[in-house]
Formats: structure tokens, sequence, C-alpha cells
């Protein structure tokens, strides 16, 4: 099971992705929508911007995409082969191995359907855009793998109660042997291209794929135990197999929840609010709130501004925070609330 989306923002050293554009002379600035506020000699505005950085997505770029497909592919086949196997052995190590692998292949395919999703435009029935897909597609796949991992143990529990004897041993070998080998292969595959492409995500993948190369042997190992005359190494095996499952779904379920609760890196909120300080024309920076949306970081911050400023002059010192900031993180969308200078901020509430 792998790992969603990135725990922090990718910092930008350089390049297109870095600059911001400014618009051309006689543009049309991004809209301002004023909220009064009384007493106040500037109306506090709201400027909404945002950069269209490469975000550095994995599955963005042609290549990452034939990398997973064809790992996918591969361990396809050889999940299919171990649970042949599994049925022809009668071994509880061989279906756990295979149904682990048939959840990685069933992970891939829901990302790549929900990233194709998360791509679409925003709607007027979900304005936020789809990036939120992702985490609804982790939540599936966690269910099925709980699903799996609760067979696979079932069996292997079985098989310490139940004896029978083992059915094609050297089918079950063959299987475990093919789950070693074609996990080693997708794994210096990713592994290479991830380098290749610059992408930590995918290397990481690879890596991950290494240690399921480790639980297929494990595999072979319990059917060849099994096949020695050493009954139980088989559903201990299984059990065992199972137990990694698990405990690599615990950390992505730990994952998803953060995301769902909007929790991210403190230190993100640190720099967004020290690379709006260093901006000529900000008296103080507050309430800033950043929220994973996706595999895009959305950010919203209040600016103290000073009180006597005209909304133009305002509205550029938004404009050059959200500059500032998009050369330091790789923010999908930064907005910046201007308030008028003021030594606190407890505002008012508004009347509706």
């Amino acid at each position: 099971m792998r790992g969603q989306g990135p725990a922090r923002a990718r910092r930008i050293r350089g390049g297109r992705a870095g600059r911001r554009r400014r618009p051309p002379p006689g543009t049309k600035p991004p809209s301002v929508r004023r909220q009064g506020r009384p007493g106040a000699s500037l109306p506090s505005i709201y400027v909404g911007g945002g950069h269209a950085h490469d975000h550095g997505a994995v599955y963005d770029n042609r290549d990452a995409v034939r990398a997973v497909v064809l790992s996918a592919v591969v361990l396809a086949v050889a999940a299919a082969l171990e649970v042949a196997a599994a049925i022809a052995s009668r071994s509880a190590s061989v279906l756990a191995d295979g149904l682990h692998n048939s959840g990685d292949v069933l992970t891939t395919l829901v990302l790549l359907a929900s990233f194709a999703i998360a791509r679409r435009p925003a709607t007027r029935r979900y304005p936020s855009g789809f990036g939120r897909i992702e985490d609804v597609a982790t939540l599936v796949i966690v269910l099925v793998i709980v699903v799996t991992a609760l067979l696979a143990f079932a069996e292997s529990v079985r098989k310490f109660f139940v004896v029978e004897t083992y059915g094609n041993i050297a089918f079950g070998l063959l299987a475990a042997a093919a789950g070693v080998a074609g996990n080693l292969a997708v794994s210096e595959y990713k592994i290479r291209v991830g380098r290749g492409l610059g992408s930590p995500a995918l290397e990481a993948d690879g890596v991950h794929s290494r240690v399921d190369a480790l639980v297929s042997a494990g595999a072979f190992a319990g059917i060849g135990l099994a096949g020695l005359g050493l009954r139980l190494a088989d559903p201990i095996a299984g059990v065992l197999i199972t137990l990694a499952i698990v405990y690599v779904l615990a950390g992505t379920v730990r994952k998803l929840f953060d995301r769902m609760l909007d929790a991210v890196d403190p230190h993100l909120v640190d720099e967004i609010s020290e690379a709006a300080r260093g901006v000529q024309g900000v008296l103080a920076v507050h309430d800033v709130r950043a929220r994973w949306v996706g595999r895009e970081l959305w950010a919203v911050m209040h600016i103290d501004c000073d009180a006597d400023a005209t909304l133009r002059q305002a509205h550029e010192v938004a404009q050059e925070v959200e500059h500032e900031v998009g050369h330091r993180l790789d923010l999908a969308r930064l907005d910046v609330h201007m308030d008028p200078g003021t030594t606190s901020h407890e505002h008012k509430p508004h009347r509706h």
C-alpha cells in the first residue's frame, strides 16, 4: 500500500516554475472583494491570487505514468499467478502475498483514476475543484485492503487448526519466486526512473517495492519449509505477511486522517509568515492557515498595512506578498486578506 501525498511543500529552487509572471500594462488585476468594516479608514480587501507552478506531481509526467503502469502490469501478473498457485498448493502464505500484491495493483489503478479526476476544472457545484478525490480514493483502497488482509489472516489462522495436505508445492514456490522477481524488477525500474526525473515520490515507491520483495520471499520460505515437513511454517508466514500489510496500512490511515483534518507541517505556516513579513509595507502577519487539497497546498493569511494606504496601494502590497511567498513555497493558491494597521487582531463581528 503506497502512501499518499507529500508531507511538506516542495521548495522552489529556481527556473520558470519559480518565476511569477507580472501582468502586462493595461491588463485587469486580480479581483478585489471589499469587505467594509465600521470605523476603518481603509476597507479590508481580499485578494485572490495563486501561481501556475508545476507541482512536481509524479503522475503528471508521461515517463512516470509509464513506469507506474508497467509496474502495475508486472505486479498484476505476479498476483494472479500467486492466487492461482495458492489455490493449487493450498498455501496460506502464498495467498497472503498474492492478496498483498493485488492490493498494490488496485492502489495504482484507483490512484491513476483519481489523478485524472483531480485534473478536471472546478464547477459551480465543486468550486474548489476535485483535488480531494485522492483522499476519497485512499479511503476506498484502505477498506478494500482491510478486507483482503482479514481474508488472508483468517485463512492463515485456519491452517493452524485444520490439518490438510498441501497440493502442488512446486507451483507455490514458482509463484512466490515470481512475486520476488516481479517486485525487485519494478523496484529497480521505479527507482531509476524516479532518480532520472528527480521524483522522490516515485523513488520512494520503488524502495517500497523492495520491501514487498522481502514479503514475497517470506511466502517462498513458508511454502518451502512446509514442503519439507514443517507444516506450521506456512501459516506462520501467512500471519507475518498479514501483519506487514497492517503495519503499512496503519501509516496510510494515519496520514489520511491528518489530511482529512487539514493537518500540515507547522513549519509551513512559519515559512509563509516569514516570507510575508519581509515584504515592504507589511506591518504584521496573522491568522495564517494552510491545508492540502489533493496534492496542492492552499493558504490563507491576514496582513496589516498602513491604515492610510489607498486601496490600490494595499492591493500592490498583497500582490508582492503573493509573489514573495510563491518563491519560497510551491503554493497552488494563496489568498491574502488585507487589514488596516492595528495593534490588535480582534475583529468586530459582522452583522448579517
